[in-house]
């Protein structure tokens, strides 16, 4: 299998309120960039105070430039180490963090994450080098059409289900961000075609099979392009 690193990647921790849609749908308060060092990165707390909760969020964004996969990708998954982390759920959603490219990461940038389009089911947290989440067809696709693959990593039981604790609560994923995220996959080389050809109408290379009726491996050019 072929593993591809990230090129940049980081956590992001919200504001606290004690209104939980408050703090999902905020800027975050503060920002690090590609750290190298444990840290609690993916968590969920929510702190009792006088007459109510008060929540607070952390979560994991990674980004990876995969436009030198042409191929069609199989058995994707994320690979990090965690050092001590809640046996509870977290997942991987789609995000467009980064600028939607390389950008480093911004606190205006905590809720760019897509819920609707889940990457992994909810997995239990656990202590490993390499802690692996295993992803789906959708990311899969991701890879295989766009120039970067962004995700992020998310408290599943409340975050992804926007759903608040009702009585104090406290749960992390520490991730030891001396271990360079990766991603860990299978590819299968696609139809060569012509060499210098990335899309045709919008459509990625690795995604076309024929054109008009002709199988890409046997055509040479297309609209001039070999």
């Amino acid at each position: 299998m072929a593993t591809l690193n990230a090129t940049k990647w980081g956590y992001i921790r919200s504001i606290s309120s004690a209104t939980f849609s408050t703090v999902r749908s905020s800027n975050g308060f503060t920002v690090v960039n590609n750290p190298t060092t444990a840290a609690s990165s993916v968590e969920y707390i929510a702190s009792s105070g006088r007459g109510s909760l008060t929540h607070a969020l952390r979560r994991a964004y990674f980004t990876f430039d995969v436009s030198s996969i042409t191929g069609t990708v199989s058995s994707l998954s994320l690979k990090f180490r965690t050092d001590t982390t809640a046996g509870v759920g977290f997942r991987v959603v789609k995000s467009s963090a980064f600028g939607g490219s390389n950008s480093n990461l911004a606190t205006s940038q905590f809720t760019n994450i897509d819920t609707s389009t889940p990457y992994s089911d909810s997995i239990t947290g656990a202590s490993s080098n390499p802690f692996s989440m295993t992803l789906n067809s959708d990311a899969e696709s991701d890879v295989q059409s766009n120039s970067y693959f962004i995700c992020a990593v998310i408290q599943n039981d409340n975050d992804y289900t926007a759903t608040a604790a009702t009585s104090a609560y406290n749960k992390a994923m520490n991730i030891n961000w001396a271990l360079t995220p990766y991603l860990e996959y299978t590819e299968t080389a696609g139809a060569s075609g012509p060499a210098n050809l990335t899309s045709l109408n919008g459509i990625a290379k690795a995604s076309i099979t024929n054109v008009n009726t002709i199988t890409l491996a046997n055509i040479t050019s297309i609209n001039t392009i070999a």
